[in-house]
């Protein structure tokens, strides 16, 4: 249980009238004084130990106790969703600085920025978002006891540091009620949660276009914060704003105040040291399947571009005609991933189907079971989803799968009838052994917030289309777990060295 001095600092200590745990308290932010490097003995006396390892009580699995242990949920940066797959862990020294995107490029690594500060012990989320760690059978170190035990969330370059007030010897502590079970929006009670600006955390570095699809609103709607959507090339902010098309021609997507324009976007892509200067490209379907190159130019430098990027870390999520950036023979390796088929207009605005989620593997059995969580799904295992289209024949190479050996790509939801991915994931360089890959795209045949309005950034979002709520949940899965390490799709989670 927990003791009485811990209850009684409850959340008081973690929040303040604003909601911004970053000002609330000494313990919103790692004090790392105490991680001197000096070594010290430990409660079980053997002497070989440093820093926190030192207040380990390995006694505690000794017959009539239980190990020390932390429970918990972590959220989404809205407060809203516990998240799946976030690594959480107590560091034993400081965890190294995060710089989103990349000087001058990012780098080509399978975890865009791996657990640092010597992790004494951690462990994943579940498809609820919680976590339990204690020492297991196979670990040296379990979670260190006294006050001011430092914790981090994370997923990629999403992270957060905080700091538990106390921890017991040989007891469990609920950090949900630490940290948790505060008052007021979703974002002031959970405060164990991916940050939703910079002052809370670490973010990556998203380049975004707009288009038809206003996916921009969906970005809004996980918790980022408005104050991070800023003019591309800005030094501030976490998710710069390019804009994009709207349908065909030189119609305009969203635009934010001091924004860009959609030829100065698509000249922007045509160069990969552009590309390479951010962790995650985000683009939102125009409503048509333009050419990416740009509008006065002949060559094919746009997809050779973007393959670069992928192929150097980089990671793109890609809705319904943005399909395109992988069917032009310029990026042959793309081609390969799946069998795109082309464009196609099959379903639509208010059109809704009954989808299968892939469980044949373990992140997408932890799909399943997540969206039903997250109220998206009645049925585990089924989802009803509106506005999806029909671009992806199946995986490749042809009859992959089981024994007949890996796919190149992985499919997470299914149409049952004719058995066409609406939305696949692939590991760059594409079909080279994972210890090679480090880059990652997607291609969602999904669209997220409905029809944008045009106009300037945020106005196409004062108001939410109900027939996208369970489009925007499945995808909030996905679009998380974008920014993971990469690995092997057929294993559960590894740790993010």
């Amino acid at each position: 249980m927990l003791g009485g001095a811990v209850l009684a600092c409850s959340l008081q200590p973690f929040i303040d009238g604003d909601g911004d745990a970053g000002d609330a308290s000494p313990h919103a932010d790692v004090d790392a004084s105490f991680l001197d490097g000096t070594p010290s003995t430990s409660d079980a006396g053997d002497g070989g130990c440093t820093n926190l390892q030192c207040k380990v009580d390995l006694a505690c699995g000794d017959a009539g106790k239980g190990e020390t242990t932390i429970t918990g949920t972590v959220y989404d940066p809205a407060g809203a969703l516990g998240l799946y797959g976030i690594y959480v862990y107590v560091p034993n020294a400081t965890p190294d600085p995060i710089t989103p995107g990349g000087s001058p490029n990012i780098a080509c690594s399978a975890c865009q920025a791996p657990a640092s500060g010597s992790p004494i012990i951690g462990g994943f989320t579940d498809s609820h978002g919680r976590f339990a760690i204690s020492r297991g059978p196979g670990d040296a170190w379990g979670v260190p006891s006294g006050d001011d035990v430092p914790l981090v969330i994370q997923a990629g370059k999403w992270r957060k540091q905080l700091v538990i007030p106390h921890v017991d010897d040989c007891a469990t502590v609920d950090l949900d009620a630490i940290f948790n079970s505060g008052t007021g929006t979703l974002q002031d009670q959970h405060q164990m949660r991916l940050p939703s600006k910079s002052s809370e955390g670490d973010m990556p570095l998203i380049a975004f276009t707009s288009g038809y699809d206003p996916a921009e609103c969906f970005l809004l709607h996980v918790g980022i914060d408005q104050s991070e959507f800023v003019p591309p090339g800005s030094s501030t902010g976490h998710v710069q704003f390019f804009t994009g098309k709207m349908s065909g021609g030189n119609g305009n997507g969203s635009q934010i105040a001091g924004g860009n324009t959609p030829l100065e976007t698509y000249q922007w892509w045509s160069d990969s040291s552009n590309l390479l200067q951010y962790d995650m490209v985000f683009n939102a379907c125009e409503g048509f399947p333009n050419d990416r190159r740009p509008q006065q130019g002949g060559n094919e430098n746009a997809y050779k571009a973007m393959d670069e990027y992928l192929k150097g870390g980089g990671r793109l999520f890609a809705t319904h005609f943005y399909g395109n950036w992988f069917t032009n023979s310029a990026a042959p390796d793309l081609e390969t991933a799946a069998d795109w088929h082309g464009w196609n207009g099959a379903g639509g605005p208010g059109i809704f189907e009954t989808e299968t989620v892939d469980q044949s593997f373990p992140k997408g059995q932890a799909f399943a079971e997540w969206l039903l969580y997250a109220g998206a799904s009645t049925t585990q295992g089924q989802i009803a989803l509106t506005d999806t289209r029909d671009d992806v024949n199946g995986l490749k190479p042809t009859g992959c799968g089981g024994d007949a050996g890996a796919c190149y790509s992985t499919q997470w939801i299914v149409h049952p009838d004719d058995e066409h991915p609406r939305y696949v994931s692939f590991n760059t360089p594409v079909g080279y052994p994972n210890p090679t890959q480090c880059g990652r795209a997607v291609l969602s045949d999904v669209h997220l917030s409905g029809t944008s309005t045009g106009g300037t950034f945020p106005s196409e979002c004062a108001t939410s289309d109900p027939d996208y709520a369970a489009n925007e949940k499945a995808l909030e899965f996905l679009f998380f777990d974008l920014a993971s390490c990469i690995q092997d799709e057929t294993k559960p989670p590894t740790k993010p060295n």
